[in-house]
């Protein structure tokens, strides 16, 4: 194993990608509690995403005895620090532990002088932005502040901290919320639900009974845009680009409370553009946008939302300009995006993915790359990163309602493969909105749980549980 990372340091150094992803593949199933440390300082030295993602799993089942750690603690970039808080794996690790990890990171981290305070802040809300402060408890946050690595942190950090939990606590809702939405084309209604009601009217019915309805927590209706993008980040809705009410495309971008209405202004993006994919990062820091149509033709120009800095920068086009695309992003490896249409040829197989590497000093490297295509034409599908796998449903054209779902590259000559799952009764070809709750994947008109076969440990075959999701009431077809 020594050789193997000896190796991709000397690859590394000499730019080779072929050679890296080959020792990374190689260390894969090699990685241990006893080396992750050693593997992760070396991920770490060389910002290697794909040597980051082989240490998660054995990070999240050690978490409290590997980030006390002096080695990681000393070995750690800012934002690998904040991808691996982001990260899904760590569903198990509880919030007020992560916080720690975080603390314990810049106290150990304080010797930065004056020059460095500012970058070493921006880190800092970057982390921050990676925990869900709001499942601190008062009690749980006492506790932390009376700890030796509260009190050894400087005072920017301690204001920082402390800001940024009470702000999160003033919110009020601190439940899991599940937010639908319907527009119409000069409105958007939202309805916000507890998701616990939900599970209980789930769980709870007995067989065959009828599903109820579930009323809504909140409801709001505003003036929209119609073919925008409605995305969340960090608790507020973003409405983007779209059509306004003389027809024209636009680039302006709201952001909305779903709790209590406001609506305050962001900076319009670069380009107007209506029917294209939007995401956000797990990160909670960013928006990335690709495609759509200009008015008069379809577009392959992408862009990237900084909440932080209220700014837009653009991001490499996509190889296939396309409106009507669907997006998922995905920690460690990049954003895939898929599906679409065009005039000339309809709907599309295509899947690209886009990745990010960062130099030393800082400057991000984005780049695109073919997958293999999927198994069945789609505009406007439903994406969603789930378990390991880009799962993919539904065609806003109402052609077809399969499921499939995309095995991730392994490196760089490896395209993936689709594997076709098999057709949900209640879902219909239009069904086209997929997102992820509490382990679950949930597909407006159903909910759906995700799970490999474990008949073999190499099976890749997966199987569907089916449950009907309960409507809404008084809101019809909806999105989440």
């Amino acid at each position: 194993m020594d050789n193997a990372v000896r190796l991709f340091l000397l690859a590394s150094n000499l730019g080779s990608r072929t050679i890296t992803s080959w020792c990374a593949e190689f260390l894969r199933p090699r990685v241990s509690r006893e080396n992750v440390e050693q593997i992760w300082s070396v991920a770490n030295a060389t910002k290697n995403t794909r040597m980051i993602d082989l240490c998660v799993p054995f990070i999240a089942a050690h978490f409290d005895a590997i980030t006390t750690g002096v080695k990681f603690q000393s070995t750690t970039e800012p934002d690998s620090l904040s991808t691996l808080l982001s990260d899904d794996r760590l569903v198990g690790v509880a919030e007020a532990a992560k916080l720690r990890a975080v603390a314990m990171w810049f106290e150990a981290n304080r010797t930065a002088n004056t020059e460095d305070l500012t970058e070493f802040v921006g880190g800092l809300d970057n982390s921050l932005g990676a925990i869900d402060l709001g499942k601190i408890t008062s009690d749980d946050f006492v506790e932390f502040c009376m700890s030796d690595c509260w009190i050894n942190l400087r005072r920017e950090f301690r204001d920082l901290i402390s800001n940024a939990w009470k702000e999160v606590r003033m919110r009020g809702p601190t439940h899991d919320y599940l937010i639908a939405y319907t527009d119409p084309s000069n409105e958007v209604t939202f309805a916000t639900s507890e998701w616990e009601e939900f599970e209980k009217k789930i769980l709870g019915r007995s067989s065959g009974a009828q599903l109820p309805t579930v009323d809504v927590n909140f409801r709001l209706t505003m003036p929209s845009r119609s073919e925008c993008a409605v995305v969340m980040l960090s608790e507020s809705m973003y409405m983007i680009g779209g059509r306004d009410e003389k027809g024209e495309v636009s680039r302006l971008v709201d952001r909305v409370d779903p709790f209590d209405g406001r609506v305050l202004g962001a900076a319009p993006m670069e380009h107007e553009r209506c029917s294209f994919s939007a995401a956000a990062d797990f990160s909670g820091q960013q928006l990335l946008v690709f495609g759509g149509e200009n008015g008069t033709t379809e577009m392959s120009s992408c862009e990237k939302f900084d909440s932080a800095t209220n700014r837009w920068t653009p991001l490499p086009d996509m190889p296939t300009e396309r409106s009507c695309c669907g997006t998922a992003i995905v920690p460690g490896v990049g954003v895939v995006v898929v599906g679409g249409y065009t005039f000339t040829r309809g709907a599309l197989c295509t899947a690209e993915l886009l990745s990010c590497s960062t130099e030393d000093n800082g400057v991000e490297n984005w780049s695109w790359r073919q997958l293999a295509p999927m198994r069945k034409p789609r505009s406007h599908p439903g994406v969603a990163y789930f378990r390991g796998r880009v799962v993919v449903v539904g065609d806003g054209w109402n052609v077809n309602n399969g499921v499939e779902c995309l095995r991730l590259p392994a490196d760089d000559n490896d395209p993936g493969q689709w594997t076709r799952l098999q057709t949900l009764e209640k879902a219909t070809p239009q069904t086209n909105s997929l997102v992820v709750l509490k382990h679950r994947l949930l597909l407006a008109g159903v909910t759906w749980s995700l799970q490999p076969c474990r008949s073999t440990v190499r099976s890749r075959t997966v199987t569907w549980n089916a449950h009907p999701l309960p409507d809404c009431r008084d809101l019809a077809s909806s999105q989440m």
